[in-house]
């Protein structure tokens, strides 16, 4: 065995742990709400991390549509390039099949 092994869990990223935490929040501030026993300051904690939540969902959306939109671009480019080298390929079998029917001539 050679190289260098990974390992088994990655650290979580800050804004992991920052999510978790918000969302571990959220669910315990809706159980109390649910109850009826939320506080001002409470509903208010929560709609700024609903806020927070909705604001990462939106950003993680533009991402993905950038994303998906540059693999569109990729794709088209590299097709085209496949084209392009297939009918080089093609024209040169055809160079090459003229040449050695002149040479059998």
């Amino acid at each position: 065995m050679s190289g260098r092994r990974s390992p088994a869990v990655r650290a979580p990223k800050p804004n992991e742990h920052e999510r978790a935490q918000r969302q571990a929040a959220v669910e315990i501030l809706l159980r109390r709400a649910l109850h009826g026993v939320i506080s001002i300051p409470e509903a208010a904690v929560l709609a700024d991390y609903w806020r927070a939540e909705r604001e990462l969902a939106d950003k993680t959306r533009r991402s993905l549509g950038e994303t998906t939109r540059a693999l569109q671009r990729n794709r088209e480019a590299a097709d085209a390039e496949i084209q392009r080298l297939e009918a080089r390929v093609a024209e040169l079998e055809g160079v090459l099949g003229r040449a050695g029917e002149a040479e059998a001539a």
